[in-house]
Formats: C-alpha cells, structure tokens, sequence
C-alpha cells in the first residue's frame, strides 16, 4: 500500500489537474465566480446571527462567530463526503481510459472543498475583526487541524467512493445520514448544553472533538491540550490509512461494476 501512496504523490500534476477542474466546474456559468466562496461564508455569518441572536435569543457570547467556527468544517466534512461518494461513478469515462491511481479522482473533489473551506476562513477573520475577537498564537494551531481534518475527511471519503462503485444504494443512505450527523456535531450548539447521558454519545462523533478544537483556537484564543491533539492526529492517520487500504483494495474490481 506504500507503493501505491507513491504512485498517487507521482501523479501529482494529475491531481493539481483535476482539482483546478473541480474547482472551475463549481463556478461554471457564474458571473461571480469564485467571490461565492467568500459570499455565501458571508450571508452565513448574516443569517445565523439573524436566526439564532435576535430570533431565538441564544445567549452564547458572539454566536454568530461560535456557529460560523463550527459550519466551516462542518460544510467541508459533508460537501467532500457527499461529492465524493459518487465520484468514481461520474468519471467512469475517465477511470476505463487510462491508467492512474482512481484515488485522485475524490481526493481532487476534496481538494477543492478543502480550498473553499479555507477561503471561507479569511472571511472568517474578517468577521473575528469586526467582532473585536483577539487574534492569539494559538492560531499557529490552525494548520494542524485543517491537516487532521483533511485525513479524516478523506479516509471516510476513500472508503464510501470505493464501496458504491458496486453498491449504488450508498450515496442514498449518506444523504440520509447526513441529516442526522448534522444535529448530532455540536455545529449549532455547544456541546456544554448537552445532557450527561447523550454528551458521551455525541463525542463519539469523530467531527465533534475537531470542530470544539476549532473554537477554542479561534474564538477562545486558546492553545489545545497537547495530549488531545495527538490523539486526534493519531486517530484521524488511522481513518486515512483505514480508507486508502479499502480502496486500493477494491480499485481492482472498478472495471468490472462500472
């Protein structure tokens, strides 16, 4: 399997490629283009605060940013995941042509999500500015959850795309699950509020610990536990390695279920 991680680093360009793609299949006969990156994180941060602050009245302190800190991930987890599951599928054409590691195609598609979320943090940091949000060290943080956010996203990414190669029912059942995955990740909420006996179940989310790590580095201003973010690493190489293994396992069989 450590060959075939080679093989993908060694198709690289390819990658860049269909990512660059990606990205421009987005914004495709749009006028705006890619300022929809940085617009739609904008009329978020507008209608949450809207919705939740002055409707509902939650009391949670700056809750326009304490939603925002937890949708950015969240949008990057179920946008990668539901593209990506029929990724294989919807490049068939491609994937019987020629030979490459069918992994790039929904590493491509999380590529470009991945772009987006990170656009979406500069908006982010606008809206910290304007909010009088303190801007810490613990920022340098950032690029480590952004890279074990990438992992997991991507182990469960490799393994659904495979898996509905041969079982089309699959991407059905993730737009069913993702329904409830959102309101069991404390995007909305915050975990605190969550009953004792339901709290240990939602920390089984893998999302949930990550996206609690997030507002602690930006809105908290907070380093992380270091034994917390080793875990979450060491957890989030697992689901990658996990994934990649079950796709190069069933890559073989594509040209068959196609």
């Amino acid at each position: 399997m450590i060959s075939y991680l080679k093989n993908i680093i060694f198709y690289k360009d390819l990658l860049g490629n269909l990512t660059s793609n990606e990205m421009k299949l987005k914004y495709k006969n749009s006028i705006l283009g890619i300022l929809w990156s940085y617009i739609y994180p904008l009329m978020m941060i507008v209608i949450y605060n809207f919705a939740f602050k002055i409707i509902l009245r939650m009391t949670i302190d700056n809750f326009a940013l304490f939603v925002f800190i937890g949708l950015i991930p969240w949008n990057f987890v179920q946008s990668s995941i539901s593209q990506s599951t029929n990724s294989i599928i919807n490049n068939q054409n491609l994937v019987k042509k020629i030979y490459f590691p069918r992994a790039i195609i929904p590493l491509s598609v999380i590529n470009a999500n991945f772009i987006t979320m990170i656009i979406s943090h500069v908006i982010l940091f606008g809206a910290m500015f304007f909010y009088h949000v303190e801007f810490t060290g613990a920022l340098i943080i950032l690029p480590i959850l952004w890279i074990i956010l990438y992992l997991v996203v991507s182990g469960i990414s490799l393994v659904l795309s495979s898996i509905t190669v041969k079982y089309r029912d699959v991407s059905h059942i993730v737009d069913v699950v993702f329904m409830a995955w959102f309101y069991l990740t404390p995007v909305i909420y915050s975990l605190s509020m969550v009953p004792e006996p339901f709290n240990k179940i939602i920390q089984l989310n893998p999302i949930t610990n990550l996206i609690e790590l997030f507002r602690e580095v930006l809105l908290d201003g907070e380093f992380p536990d270091l034994t917390n973010i080793l875990i979450t690493f060491g957890y989030a190489l697992a689901l990658f390695v996990v994934g990649l293994f079950v796709f190069y396992r069933r890559e073989k069989n594509f040209g068959e279920e196609l």
